[in-house]
Parts: C-alpha cells; sequence; structure tokens
C-alpha cells in the first residue's frame, strides 16, 4: 500500500512540473489587484501587453493553485518591487 502511494504521488509530481503548471521565467514580476478575480495571492508574472496597452496578459496562481493565463485590464497590474 504504501509503495502504490509513493508511486501516485511521484506521477502525479512529474506530471504537474512538466506540464506547464510552473510559473513563465521570462516576464515580469507584478501584482495583480484583488478586485480583478479570485487568486490565491496577488503574486504574477506579465508576459505580454496588447497594442493598444489596454489588456495585460498575466500568470497567476488561483485559489486551487492552478497556474491561470488570463488577459486582464492594464489598470490591475502593479509593479512588484
Amino acid at each position: 500500500m504504501r509503495g502504490s502511494t509513493l508511486r501516485i504521488a511521484l506521477i502525479a509530481t512529474l506530471f504537474l512540473s512538466g506540464s506547464g503548471c510552473t510559473m513563465p521565467r521570462r516576464g515580469t514580476p507584478v501584482f495583480v489587484d484583488a478586485r480583478a478575480g479570485s487568486f490565491w495571492s496577488g503574486k504574477g508574472v506579465l508576459t505580454e501587453v496588447s497594442a493598444d496597452q489596454q489588456r495585460c496578459r498575466v500568470a497567476v496562481r488561483d485559489r486551487a493553485l492552478v497556474l491561470r493565463k488570463i488577459w486582464l485590464p492594464c489598470s490591475r497590474i502593479h509593479p512588484r518591487l
């Protein structure tokens, strides 16, 4: 029983680490305003800005700790020092 639990944990770890669940390495660290959504923490990564600079694409974790890559109004994105 213990061996099968260990195998399941190992497989889950390998699956999650290789499936894009890690934060992007490229991008600018930012804080996402709490009014923009229901996030686990406000820490995110800015990955793209629209041509009109009104919408920003960020990678941020939701309350279930799943990485979400979403477009938000840039007024909800703040620099992280």
